[in-house]
């Protein structure tokens, strides 16, 4: 029972010494303290390739550098401005670092910021100008962990050559040491969206959490097959306008809204429909959903289509226009949207066929549109 113990016991103590890293995206922010550009710029540089061997993907500079215009004073230290940085760039941990040379030494103080869980962490060492490299790693690997840094000593501070800790015992019996808290799980309701106005974490995909929406447009449509007696150009310029709500997380959006021809034969519509917009870019990676927010889906409407009824020609040849006739008409089209932020996006209807039934036969209009709306 005893040997039993004692395997179970040295197990454990492994397990808790192994390291954490995983393959998460590091905002680095720029290196302070000390008057010695260079020392901050080869501590930067360190830390980089420190990520890089315990396996982080660290987030570029351009991208850490806009994160921070939106700081007031540029310079990250408090749990929201990380917390913002860390929405603008889609990085899981954002880590920011002092260094203070000295002649043969210079003290390192790291501060990591974990975006799952809002924890700010700092550890601060002394490290040999001769092996900063290395033990700057260390540290990395000590800070950037799920469970976090911990209790009790840090590795480097044991005497040379001591064993780590051994379990405990009381009343006979083994007391094991704690076994770390596995990562929290990320959040099934994100996906981080790589906007072309700056990275997200939003839900769902496609409204990003702004269900409502308005939009304008304008294309051309073409009579593909026309009324008897039609005369004139059968193209025509047209213009419409949208309101829309995002029902539930999976891209349903019911609309409605209506439009008319800006140049062409006098007509116009009023609808409403459904569309469902699908993201076929999003994918998981590292428990996460990433996707480029780009939507594609179709689209089905219904509604009154308005028309002048045949005109005619009085004394001295003056046009006289008819009745105006309203007729149903129902539809279909491809939609495409691209969102440049979660309140702006650009969108197209390709297609837009629209089939109006009257007495005297079948009006079948094909077209496009392009536009742009606002979500709120």
């Amino acid at each position: 029972m005893i040997r039993r113990a004692l395997s179970c016991a040295a197990a454990a103590a492994l397990t808790a010494l192994a390291p954490a890293a995983l393959a998460d995206r590091v905002a680095v922010l720029p290196a302070r303290g000390g008057t010695d550009e260079a020392a901050r710029s080869a501590a930067q540089a360190e830390v980089a390739a420190g990520l890089a061997a315990l396996g982080h993907t660290a987030v570029p500079d351009g991208a850490v550098a806009a994160a921070l215009k939106g700081v007031a004073d540029g310079v990250a230290d408090t749990t929201d401005e990380y917390r913002a940085v860390s929405a603008q760039t889609g990085a899981d941990w954002v880590l920011s670092g002092t260094v203070e040379p000295a002649v043969t030494t210079a003290r390192v103080e790291l501060t990591a910021y974990l975006a799952s869980t809002g924890r700010v962490e700092s550890v601060a060492r002394e490290v040999d100008r001769g092996r900063s490299a290395q033990q700057t790693q260390e540290v990395l690997a000590v800070l950037l962990r799920p469970e976090g840094v911990g209790i009790g000593e840090l590795p480097w501070e044991r005497p040379a050559g001591a064993a780590p800790p051994a379990p405990s015992s009381a009343g006979g019996a083994t007391v094991l040491p704690p076994v770390p808290a596995p990562p929290p799980a990320p959040p099934a309701n994100e996906v981080q969206m790589a906007y072309p106005l700056g990275p997200e974490r939003v839900w769902p995909a496609y409204s990003g959490g702004r269900r409502f929406a308005v939009s304008a447009s304008l294309g051309t449509a073409v009579a593909a097959a026309r009324l008897p007696g039609a005369s004139g150009s059968a193209a025509s310029l047209v213009g419409a306008a949208r309101a829309a709500y995002a029902v539930g997380d999976r891209g349903l959006e019911l609309f409605a809204g209506g439009g008319g021809n800006l140049v062409g034969p006098f007509a116009g519509w009023i609808e409403g429909g459904a569309r469902l917009m699908l993201t076929p870019s999003r994918t998981p990676e590292g428990g996460a959903w990433r996707a480029f927010p780009l939507h594609v889906g179709p689209a089905l409407h219904a509604g009154a289509f308005f028309r002048s009824g045949a005109g005619a020609v009085g004394p001295g040849g003056a046009t006289y226009r008819g009745d105006l006739e309203v007729h149903p008409v129902i539809g279909a089209s491809l939609d495409v949207a691209l969102a440049l932020s979660p309140s702006v996006q650009l969108e197209a209807q390709l297609g837009n066929l629209r089939w109006v039934p009257t007495g005297d036969g079948s009006l079948l209009l094909l077209g496009a549109t392009l536009g742009a709306g606002a979500r709120f």
